[in-house]
Parts: structure tokens; sequence; C-alpha cells
């Protein structure tokens, strides 16, 4: 074994120098005491952030304009590709039938492998919509991956400085959390272009961002807007506010100790997922846990898991597993919450205060979204 994996060993960090969770870093190690020919590892990460640092502290909140019927509508692709420029156009058709206009980002349709243009295009588009006074708000044209890549070349404060609603959903996560962390805007856990544009997806769409009214996810649903509840379970029952936050759970975990996680604490905490098996999730859990983000969270809700595998578990493995690991906790926790890769898709604002009741499964928007 050579001299340097030895070393890297003895302090806790792999091969390529990646230090584990609370392990002495080489920057921390006099450079007198370093093997020879070993150097101090650079640090990474955001300008003044030391990498494996707590979730961003919670920024004075900022609610976007309200959207205007007819308003302008900036379509991006930050994540996967297009497969062709007609799904560009079949979004562009929903949107005009709902009464608002769109415009495509310069780099929608470019393709980079898997991704829709390299990263500093898809951040170039993201950031032009945000700085363009003629766009009203922007939608995420679909997800896959690729987000998460753009949060570094994102400008946070330019974006703070010209609110406007983001919407998207699944890999969108990953912008929703960091900008709502690094700038305190209001963003939108909503439907993407390439969703269904069912009536309750519409209505809860228009009901949000358009009307700026207050949303309520029921059992028993007002007026049609809970949709359906596949699932519904209490897991630990209690009642709790706070501002929501969540999303894909692959994607949140993913931010664990990073600077574009949001901290949990007092927060009402939200997640979805699709096509995952029930070990893969616990992990996910596990390693927020872990990490503490839970520690402080004012209540638990899951979503819809569509097409998620259990088959090692009796009977609902998915409300097992939250019991086994929620059940005892501290705060309200419930499943079946109707958010997730399912129709209709309910546009949820980050930030905003909700309550909820874990026994009636009921997730109440506070006060409105928008200004």
């Amino acid at each position: 074994m050579s001299s340097r994996r030895r070393f890297l060993r003895a302090l806790g960090l792999g091969a390529l120098g990646v230090p584990a969770a609370g392990a002495l870093s080489a920057q921390s190690v006099p450079e007198a005491l370093l093997p020879p020919g070993l150097q101090p590892l650079p640090r990474t990460g955001a300008p003044g952030v030391t990498p494996g640092a707590a979730p961003a502290p919670r920024l004075p909140l900022v609610k976007p304009p309200r959207l205007r019927p007819g308003g302008l509508i900036g379509l991006v692709a930050p994540a996967g590709h297009l497969d062709r420029e007609g799904q560009v156009e079949d979004t562009q058709r929903e949107l005009e039938a709902l009464g608002f206009r769109s415009r495509p980002g310069r780099h929608a349709l470019a393709r980079h492998g898997y991704l829709a243009g390299t990263d500093q295009q898809r951040a170039e588009d993201l950031m032009a919509m945000f700085l363009d006074d003629d766009v009203d708000a922007i939608l995420a044209l679909r997800g896959g991956w690729g987000c998460a890549r753009l949060l570094p070349l994102l400008d946070y404060d330019a974006i703070r400085a010209h609110p406007k609603p983001l919407v998207g959903y699944s890999d969108i996560t990953a912008l929703l959390l960091a900008i709502y962390a690094r700038s305190g805007l209001v963003t939108f856990h909503g439907p993407v272009g390439r969703s269904t544009w069912s009536a309750q997806t519409v209505e809860s769409f228009k009901q949000v961002l358009v009307r700026g009214g207050e949303l309520y996810l029921s059992p028993v649903p007002p007026d049609g807007f809970g949709g359906r509840r596949d699932g519904y379970q209490p897991i630990r029952p209690g009642i709790a506010d706070g501002p929501l936050v969540g999303g894909n759970l692959s994607v949140v975990s993913s931010l664990a100790g990073t600077p574009y996680l949001p901290s949990f604490a007092g927060h009402v905490v939200f997640f979805e997922e699709v096509r995952e098996d029930i070990y893969r999730i616990d992990r996910m859990i596990t390693q927020l846990r872990l990490a503490g983000l839970f520690d402080e969270a004012a209540a638990i809700v899951f979503g819809q898991c569509r097409s998620c595998s259990a088959d090692e578990v009796p009977g609902d493995g998915l409300a097992w597993l939250l019991r086994d690991h929620f059940g005892d906790g501290a705060h309200p926790a419930w499943t079946g919450a109707p958010i997730g890769h399912v129709s209709p898709v309910h546009t949820l604002p980050i930030g905003v205060p909700f309550f909820t009741d874990a026994a009636l499964g009921t997730l109440v928007m506070q006060e409105p979204a928008v200004a």
C-alpha cells in the first residue's frame, strides 16, 4: 500500500481524498506532518462555504408577483434532454389553451449526452429567464437528472432581486430547494411542461399562482382539490405547522451536506419518490436522519411512491418503513399525500407556512404564496 493511501486511510479518507463525515481532513494537518509529496487537499464547494457545512440558514422570505392571465411563461430544460421539437410545441399549446403566452429558452432543444445542453447552457437559460423583465414565470419542461450540476453556476442574489415563480418537480427539486435556501425566494413544486395538464392540475396551478389563493389537501377534498389518496396512513398522530419544504427524496438526499439544502428545522417536510426499492428508500431516509436533518422538523409528510417495490416486506412496505423511522419520533408523520409522479400534480409553494394534521391526513396552506 502506498504511503499516500495509508495516510488517507488513517485520516478516514477514501482513495480520492474525499473526507468521511466527521473525519479529520488533510487541511487541518500541519504541512510539516504530511508525508513527502502529499499536499493539503484543496477546498471545494461554494465560496466561503466549507464542504459538509450545515444547511443554509433561513433567509427572509421573498414572494414572487402573482402570474397574471396572459402572462409570459419562460420554458427551460435544466435537466434531461427533450426528444424532439414537438415536445416544446405541445407544452406551448397547452399553456396557450390555459390563457398564457410562452417562450422557450435559447438552449431548450440542445443536447449534451443525456442532458439538455451543457451545464453552462442550461444555467444561462435559467438565469436569462429570471433576468428578463418580460418573463412572468418559469416552467421546467421536464425532469430527469442534471439540475444539481447547475447550482454553483446560479447567481442567487440576482434571482432574489428578480423574483418570479419557478415551477417543476422530480429533479427540479434541486433548483427549488437551492433557490429557496440561497435566496429566500418561494419556489413551486408543481407540474412540468410534459405533465398531463388535467383539470385538477390546472385548477391547483391557477389557484396558487394566478388567484393567489390557498391550497387544501385532504382525504375528503372539497371541490375535488385533494386528488386521489393512495395509501393514506397516519404514522404518528399530531398537528404541526411551519414552512413547507421537500420534494423528490432521491434528489433531497443527494443534496445533504451541501450548502444548497435548506434547514428542515421548524418546517413541514414532504417527500415523494418513483421506481425505487424499499431498501433504497430506507437508505436515503437513513442518510438524512444521520445528518440530523429531521431533528427539529415540525412534521414529516410522505406523498406517493409510484412503482416502488417492497416485495420483501409483507403488506404496505412504505408505511412499515416510515413507522420504523418516525413512529416513535417527536413530530407528526403520515403517508399517502397526493404528491408525486401522479396526476393531478398540485402546485405546492416551498417556504410558505402549512398546517398538517397527521391523524386526518390534511395539508393546509396558511397564506398566499405570491405577492
